[in-house]
């Protein structure tokens, strides 16, 4: 078996490395979606059903919530940019580290979020991740 090239030396990711130094654009309108939502938190609420009859949680709690489990759960090379709910669905901005399988990443980091979100609030809510940049090691 051949010895694995390091892709910072290897020729042949001259091309990513040349992708990778370009800014990787967000799809249209996200950023603004993602920052209306973030105001709007604080003023809507998502009433979460329990024993003793339902909770009310403001969606500004539920953004605290997943990112901060968003953190915590984080795959190497992945950083989180930002959290709001649009919608009713949670939507994480994260850029990963050159190198890391974005897809993979930001798909293992959803089915963390939505496992804990479940857990912890007792209902299911709906997580996307997006991957927004790109940056270096």
């Amino acid at each position: 078996m051949a010895p694995e090239t390091d892709p910072e030396q290897d020729p042949r990711w001259d091309a990513v490395r040349a992708a990778a130094r370009r800014r990787v654009p967000t799809p249209p309108g996200l950023v603004e979606r993602v920052l209306r939502a973030v105001a709007r938190g604080r003023r809507t609420a998502l009433d979460v059903p329990g024993e003793a009859g339902s909770l009310r949680v403001t969606e500004q709690v539920v953004v605290r919530l997943a990112a901060t489990i968003a953190a915590a759960r984080a795959p190497d090379g992945v950083r989180i940019s930002a959290v709001a709910v649009e919608e009713d669905v949670v939507q994480v901005l994260v850029s990963v580290r050159f190198g890391v399988a974005a897809d993979e990443a930001a798909e293992t980091l959803r089915r963390e979020i939505t496992a804990e979100l479940s857990r912890q609030l007792g209902v299911t809510t709906a997580v996307n991740v997006h991957v927004v940049d790109v940056h270096p090691g």
